[in-house]
């Protein structure tokens, strides 16, 4: 425990000095988020704790970072010392390049203080542009997608990136099949009318929520009140 915890102040300590380029932005969600989890959490960044909430269907509010290498833990109080960072607290490095991102929790049990894990995913640059939608399939089935003219395929445990489905906003056809396990026929999923705005980005998970089927979230990540007044409900 105690070289543990030196270890953490040692790399806490110099990311704190590198860190202070500027701000990196993220966003948190939270797919298969049981009912009895928690709604809250905080961030340490090697300085200071960050309150941030913890949407299952939804993304978290826009949160700053410092820049830089940087490591960060997610703990269920507030933490002002690396040397009281909890021994099992979940850690996520994110490389200096990554100025932009999305945080995905997936449980994980072996992590008593905090029985999730976060993974990143990169949304900075050209990563992600906006009209442009990140795809992330969380299930072990092959998926097959189709948005308007645009066709995706993702093997399991893969995610990949699509272009824009419209040339403007409006509404498309989004369908999802999905062979199971990667072997055999493909099943349907689903088949919907959704809503495609030009000016934001998109975020879409495929999980798996203990039902046949998997389930389809679609996110849409506005960062401007005009973007976000003119999403149909």
């Amino acid at each position: 425990m105690t070289r543990h915890l030196l270890t953490l102040t040692a790399v806490f300590s110099i990311l704190c000095v590198v860190a202070q380029a500027g701000p990196r932005s993220c966003r948190i969600v939270f797919p298969e988020r049981a009912n009895n989890s928690p709604k809250s959490a905080y961030l340490f960044d090697g300085n200071k704790s960050i309150p941030v909430t913890l949407p299952s269907m939804n993304l978290s509010e826009v949160i700053e970072l410092p820049a830089g290498d940087l490591t960060i833990a997610m703990t269920s109080r507030e933490i002002n010392d690396p040397k009281l960072l909890p021994a099992d607290a979940p850690l996520l490095e994110i490389p200096a390049a990554m100025a932009d991102l999305y945080i995905i929790l997936t449980p994980d049990p072996k992590s008593p203080e905090f029985p999730f894990k976060m993974s990143a995913l990169n949304a900075g640059g050209d990563a992600l542009k906006p009209g442009h939608a990140l795809w992330v399939n969380l299930t072990g089935h092959r998926i097959a997608v189709e948005l308007a003219d645009l066709k995706i395929s993702m093997d399991p445990m893969q995610q990949t990136t699509s272009g824009p489905p419209l040339s403007a906003s409006g509404y498309f056809a989004a369908r999802f099949t999905y062979q199971q396990n990667g072997e055999g026929a493909f099943a349907s999923i689903t088949e919907q009318s959704w809503w495609y705005d030009v000016r934001c980005r998109h975020l879409g998970i495929i999980m798996n929520t203990g039902a046949k089927l998997p389930k389809i979230c679609f996110l849409r990540d506005f960062r401007t009140p005009a973007a976000d007044d003119a999403n149909p409900r």
